[in-house]
């Protein structure tokens, strides 16, 4: 048996060449050779000259031309206006896909739990009072189509509340030794996102701001336009600006935002309170932001509300951890004509838009008694002294569209 010289395949014997890799058998070549010719003499491979034919190396001259030629298809089909729009488009979904951004949902559904339970923390009887603000349809303004941002439905509240004359809820009872309380309140509602696309070339001035608004300009419940040094802040802030209220509104908001430590707290403390330690919660921040805006001429009130301090929308929409929340609303007078509210969110650094990520209670309506009485939402009397619990949830929840924000 024979194998090949070259890769060790079986050989047969008739085999010029080996069947596997093709390489000629040693020996065999001649049989290659031989032509058969009816009624003609065999010739050997001796007798039958051996032509060679030799092809001429090509020279450098010719690669040269042949590689250039090359380059010049390569180089018209990259600058072909549809190579050119093809790699374009590929360049900017490619740094598309791999630029980071925020997923802000346009609108949520969700149905809202609040349950209060009121107990004694000694022995005795207590009378207590306890009034919340109720949600309400919240419009969206002139910034946007009519309508609302929030939107409530299927409210309910058991047991039966009172109305106070500045509209909220009111359940009063007297409890004695052991004896709980219970109030639950259920709604839906519905709330937008709302990012009005505005710049400081939309913006007009101070002098365009629109009569209607002297209430959110005057001295209000922990609000101080009038002090000395937010007055000084104010001429800073407007300085520069020719009165642009945009303009005015960022410097505020950077001052804030660049400068203030965030530490929550249970009261809200005064402007001079805040200055000097430097830090502040949302309400602080909102009452600093609101005094300094007032002082340069421009209306600005607080908007109090919840949001959850969880938030998880990467498989649905989960909501946990609802706790109380401001930000401030004011006032932007367009170069075109008309105007807009903005909302501002000092804490979660929100300016000028809002997320749909909470829910509006109560707006400040330029009272401060109102506003203070917000904030106190819990009185008893009697020889013992009552408290309350409360346990906030999220029952249902569903988001309607997606926004990809690159900052927030």
């Amino acid at each position: 048996m024979k194998l090949c010289d070259f890769c060790g395949f079986y050989v047969g014997p008739e085999d010029i060449k080996c069947r596997n890799c093709s390489n000629p058998i040693p020996g065999r070549q001649a049989l290659e050779e031989i032509e058969y010719r009816p009624n003609e003499v065999k010739v050997t491979p001796s007798e039958k000259p051996e032509k060679i034919i030799y092809q001429k190396p090509k020279g450098r001259l010719y690669h040269f031309a042949r590689k250039t030629v090359i380059l010049l298809i390569i180089t018209g089909i990259l600058i072909a206006p549809q190579t050119q729009n093809l790699v374009k488009d590929s360049l900017n979904y490619w740094d598309e896909i791999n630029k980071p951004y925020y997923n802000i949902p346009e609108s949520i559904e969700l149905t809202m739990v609040r349950n209060f339970t009121i107990y004694l923390q000694d022995e005795g009887y207590s009378d207590y009072n306890l009034i919340i603000s109720k949600p309400g349809d919240t419009p969206i303004w002139p910034q946007q189509d009519d309508g609302n941002w929030q939107t409530v439905t299927d409210f309910k509240a058991n047991p039966a509340y009172e109305e106070t004359e500045a509209g909220r809820m009111e359940w009063a009872n007297r409890i004695e030794g052991q004896e709980r309380d219970y109030i639950e309140i259920e709604y839906k509602v519905k709330i937008n996102t709302l990012r009005p696309d505005l710049k400081p070339e939309d913006s007009g001035s101070v002098e365009d701001i629109p009569e209607g608004y002297d209430m959110y300009l005057q001295d209000e419940w922990l609000i101080e336009p009038s002090s000395p040094e937010i007055s000084n802040l104010s001429n800073q802030f407007s300085d520069g600006t020719q009165g642009n209220v945009i303009k005015i509104l960022q410097n505020i908001y950077n001052y804030i935002t660049y400068n203030y430590t965030y530490k929550q707290s249970s009261i809200p403390k005064s402007c001079d309170e805040t200055m000097e330690n430097m830090f502040g919660d949302c309400d602080d921040f909102s009452i600093l932001f609101a005094s300094i805006a007032r002082a340069a001429g421009i209306p600005a009130w607080l908007e109090l509300g919840r949001i959850p301090a969880f938030i998880d929308n990467r498989a649905g929409c989960d909501l946990r951890d609802w706790g109380g929340h401001a930000w401030v609303n004011t006032i932007v007078p367009l170069k075109q004509g008309g105007f807009a509210v903005v909302n501002i969110d000092l804490a979660n650094s929100y300016f000028m838009w809002m997320p749909a990520y909470r829910i509006s209670d109560w707006v400040d309506d330029g009272n401060g008694d109102n506003l203070y009485s917000y904030y106190y939402l819990f009185s008893s009397k009697g020889t013992a002294k009552a408290t309350y619990l409360e346990n906030s949830y999220v029952s249902n929840c569903e988001i309607t569209g997606n926004l990809k924000l690159e900052e927030l």
